[in-house]
């Protein structure tokens, strides 16, 4: 009987670095030099077999291994499918197929019993589909019509900034005619902001700027001692009209005349009538910002006007400046206003005394009237007396006449 062949592969064999002696080669040379053993091969020579020994060890004794040395791995084991498995597949097959069958007999059946339905081929050709107007839609108008709608609902509410409010008012035309060296420009320009605080008190607002308020101080700080005042001819022809006596074109021309220092001081009266009534709507507009009150000494210009009617030495100016404080006059300032008129009623001019008694009697009502008004509606008796109204005071230029006097 045969052995199996092993699978075990044979041992290799070992190699060593013996070198098996090589036989003589026949020499066809007469000489044969040999530095170690020479000799020579002479017909009718003995040769002679080399007087050295072996070599058994040689210098170039390379490795004898495999210069393709790969690694060995494990060699796979295929297990071949068992007879079984085989037949159970067949059967397999054979009850599937079987199935199908069965299947089939059913679903003909089926159609045979069923009505009639006409099907629709959905292996239709394409170009019963009307292809080409999608194809020749425009990419642009489809993506507007799509994002249409989504730009209606997702749109975000668009933020529009704030614009500039445009001034109502030219600041920069009332300081340059309030600075202007012209008195006459200076008194158009009062009258003016004077008539836009009455009538458009909201518009006015604008003109609560620190350089108007600034141009109006030094309208009533400015030094007119060194202006031309009235000559002794105009001061005779002013009287001689006050008493009544007739005048020649040339005197009523000459009185009525209004010299450089007069038109300085007339002014000085205008600016104080005008920051009186820019301080009054100042006020007011703080009250009704912050509900409160301005003292008297921070309004704007009030410091000013003190000082022209405790030093300025025309009675005029003094007393316009006594019509002024008390155009601003509320029960906050009744204190500070009744000693300042209290001081004025001893003026040595008595057009000064004049005013600062119509202003006293003027805070006395007032004060009046805001105790009649906390009183309860009960307790009231008699019906209730008009309130005292503040005088408005027209800025009309002076006569020449009411200055002689």
């Amino acid at each position: 009987m045969m052995q199996p062949i092993s699978s075990t592969p044979y041992p290799p064999v070992q190699q060593n670095g013996y070198n098996p002696a090589q036989l003589p080669q026949p020499s066809y040379n007469a000489v044969k030099i040999d530095i170690h053993n020479p000799s020579v091969n002479a017909p009718g020579q003995q040769q002679t077999q080399p007087q050295y020994a072996p070599v058994t060890n040689p210098y170039y004794n390379y490795p004898q291994s495999s210069l393709y040395s790969y690694p060995q791995g494990a060699q796979p084991t295929y297990n071949m499918p068992s007879t079984d498995a085989i037949n159970n597949a067949d059967v397999a097959a054979q009850q599937a197929q079987a199935l199908l069958a069965s299947l089939a007999a059913q679903k003909a059946a089926q159609q045979a019993s069923a009505p009639t339905i006409q099907q629709q081929n959905i292996n239709a050709p394409v170009a019963a589909i009307p292809a080409p107007q999608i194809t020749e839609t425009k990419p642009t108008e489809t993506k507007a019509t799509t994002t249409a709608p989504q730009n209606s609902t997702t749109k975000a509410p668009e933020i529009v900034p704030p614009t500039p409010a445009t001034p109502q008012i030219d600041l920069n035309s009332f300081i340059a005619r309030l600075s202007n060296k012209d008195y006459e420009v200076q008194a158009a320009a009062m009258e003016e902001i004077a008539n836009m605080v009455k009538d458009e008190p909201q518009k006015a607002t604008e003109l609560l700027d620190e350089k108007v308020v600034k141009s109006l101080q030094d309208i009533i700080k400015a030094d007119s001692s060194k202006l031309q005042g009235p000559t002794a001819a105009q001061i005779a022809a002013r009287q001689k009209l006050m008493a009544g006596q007739k005048l020649n074109d040339a005197e009523n021309k000459l009185a009525n005349t209004i010299t450089p220092m007069e038109q300085a001081e007339r002014n000085k009266s205008y600016a104080m009538f005008t920051t009186a009534i820019m301080q009054k709507l100042y006020g007011e507009e703080v009250n009704k910002l912050a509900n409160t009150t301005v003292p008297l000494t921070e309004l704007p210009g009030a410091v000013n006007i003190v000082e022209q009617l405790k030093d300025n030495p025309n009675p005029m100016v003094r007393t316009s400046a006594i019509e002024a404080l008390s155009y601003i006059q509320q029960p906050a300032y009744k204190e500070d206003l009744k000693t300042l008129f209290q001081i004025a009623k001893n003026d040595k001019d008595k057009n000064v005394q004049e005013a600062a008694k119509v202003a006293l009697s003027k805070l006395d009502a007032m004060t009046g009237a805001t105790a009649q008004q906390a009183q309860p509606q009960a307790v009231q008796t008699q019906p209730a007396k008009p309130q005292p109204t503040a005088k408005t005071v027209a800025m009309q230029p002076q006569t020449a006449v009411k200055q002689a006097a």
